[in-house]
């Protein structure tokens, strides 16, 4: 309730046309605004030491409000401008806010498999609003943060259908074509982590050699094969096991 109190009293004094009580003479902030406070309550959980664990799901639910927002301030803010803005920005918060908060729901299948479905929708509009929008201020980082969201939640739904492991590949090959040492700033993960999921995915679909080219990019003294050239699958599971066991 104290974490509604702070969101609801935020907007009301920041915005207008939000929810339907508040006044049309209030002020919109600048959507940037909206966007680092929502990127301040998903870093509440991910970076930082101080929440309860049953306090996670309120902050990504607040994060998203803020998100929401911003969608709203760009409305505004571009409304009158020659080209659309960077709803990329928005989009890209909700989508890795839902895809986290997904997480919160492992003992309800349909709410966590709904929250990641959301989620792809909204990398999905990231991906349209960056790849048709003209502002100038577009960064590879916004771009590779898309990719990794989609790599991420294809991953997650590909645990229980494996038809969507192609498309988390794909979308990890265009990540790390633009950044190779991609690094997500609001969680601590980065090209290692998605070196090590694809990994995952050979391994699920018995491409073992193909699993051994992603694990020894993080784990170099990784080598699983014995003398008749052949991988031995016990040495190569205790590569993943290293990574994941200081991870």
């Amino acid at each position: 309730m104290r974490l509604i109190f702070i969101l609801y009293t935020i907007l009301m004094m920041s915005c207008y046309s939000v929810i339907s009580e508040y006044s049309e003479s209030e002020e919109i902030l600048d959507y940037k605004f909206y966007i680092d406070e929502g990127w301040k309550s998903f870093e509440a959980v991910n970076l930082s030491d101080t929440l309860l664990v049953d306090e996670h799901g309120d902050y990504y639910i607040l994060a998203l409000e803020f998100f929401n927002v911003a969608i709203q301030a760009i409305d505004t803010e571009f409304s009158s401008q020659q080209f659309t803005g960077p709803y990329y920005q928005a989009y890209n918060g909700i989508g890795w806010t839902q895809l986290y908060y997904a997480g919160q729901f492992l003992n309800d299948n349909q709410t966590r498999d709904s929250l990641r479905n959301e989620s792809i929708l909204s990398f999905q509009y990231a991906i349209e609003n960056l790849n048709t929008s003209s502002f100038d201020q577009i960064l590879n980082q916004d771009r590779c943060d898309t990719y990794s969201g989609l790599f991420y939640t294809n991953y997650y739904l590909g645990l229980n259908d494996t038809s969507f492991f192609n498309q988390s590949l794909l979308y990890s090959d265009s990540l790390l074509a633009i950044k190779p040492q991609y690094s997500f700033n609001h969680d601590e993960l980065d090209y290692r982590n998605i070196h090590y999921l694809r990994g995952k995915i050979y391994l699920r679909k018995q491409l073992y050699n193909l699993a051994y080219d992603e694990i020894k990019i993080i784990i170099e003294e990784c080598n699983p094969y014995t003398d008749d050239n052949e991988i031995d699958l016990n040495l190569l599971f205790d590569c993943f096991d290293q990574f994941s066991n200081s991870n």
